[in-house]
């Protein structure tokens, strides 16, 4: 028995030695995304008390403000096929990375309706917006601009939400996610891989640009990135936020909502829960479009997005 033990022993260290060796490398090979870095990497940068904001801006600053949110993981450069067409119908345009992707600053957290909120806030008084503005919100992006408005709806003019997220439940599968060690652990050693599964099937299939491969490795192997996305699960309830909702719905705030059919992420079926709490919500239906419409099927989307936005452009 006690060589038995004594073998035991050293297998459970074997196996803590080799689940730790990725969870190791990868924390070691993570680069810092400091001041420096930003500056080397160039583009737009709003400070605010959060942290560094990366963001664009195009079109005539003097033209109707619309700004375009993205979602849990994918950053900013989601909607570089929508953008132009944006632009070229007149509209002044702002994307930006939420804090923890893309190029902006990767604070600690708690990532939070506070933190989500503040960032809209942030982006429209650091940019001088006029009010009120025009928010497009893709997948969490919906929820975190159904959020803003239900605090701040004085700021904003009209929504606009692509397979937002809000209807979606507590999942269950994210249990293990909630965990303080083994959380961390599949976060750290899988969320990247996770993260970047979708837009890799949608290049290989011929139906998003390519350019998104490189783009999303790049910003993901800094420092931060699997912590926000973590953090953001533990402390966002972005799967329920009915009641916020419904208070967008006692407004008279225009609401438009775009969805695919086949989107197994945010189900299409909360299109009918949301159409309840929100009375006043129009909608575009994209007959077997799955959660990632926004860059896989890019024209018909930006189509339904400027058909939505021409009563309210003035």
């Amino acid at each position: 028995m006690h060589i038995l033990a004594k073998i035991i022993l050293w297998l459970v260290a074997l196996v803590v030695v080799i689940t730790a060796i990725p969870y190791s490398y990868i924390l070691l090979t993570s680069a810092p995304l400091d001041r420096t870095e930003q500056d080397t990497l160039g583009g737009l940068y709003l400070d605010t008390e959060q942290g560094r904001l990366s963001y664009t801006r195009d079109g005539d600053e003097n033209a109707p403000a619309v700004i375009l949110v993205h979602g849990f993981s994918t950053p900013k450069f989601v909607w570089n096929q929508v953008k132009p067409e944006l632009v070229d119908a007149g509209f002044q345009v702002i994307t930006f990375d939420h804090l923890g992707r893309g190029f902006s600053d990767r604070p600690k957290g708690p990532y939070d309706s506070n933190l989500y909120r503040q960032e809209l806030l942030d982006v429209i008084e650091g940019l001088d917006l006029k009010t009120p503005v025009t928010m497009v919100g893709y997948s969490m992006g919906g929820a975190n601009v159904i959020d803003f408005t239900a605090e701040h709806p004085e700021q904003v003019k009209q929504l606009v939400l692509i397979a937002p997220a809000g209807y979606m439940g507590n999942s269950g599968s994210l249990s293990a996610l909630a965990k303080p060690v083994l959380g961390d652990y599949i976060a750290t050693v899988f969320g990247k891989h996770y993260a970047i599964k979708s837009i890799r099937e949608e290049v290989n299939s011929g139906v998003a640009p390519a350019e998104m491969l490189p783009l999303f490795e790049q910003q993901a192997n800094y420092k931060g990135y699997t912590n926000a996305l973590l953090s953001t699960l533990r402390s966002y309830p972005m799967g329920d936020l009915g009641d916020r909702y419904q208070l967008v719905g006692q407004t008279n705030i225009p609401v438009h909502a775009i969805w695919g059919t086949a989107d197994q992420v945010v189900p299409y079926c909360g299109l009918a829960e949301m159409a309840e709490d929100v009375p006043q919500l129009t909608s575009t239906t994209l007959d077997e479009g799955n959660h990632n419409i926004t860059y896989a099927r890019a024209r018909e989307v930006t189509k339904a997005l400027l058909d939505a936005l021409a009563p309210t452009k003035s």
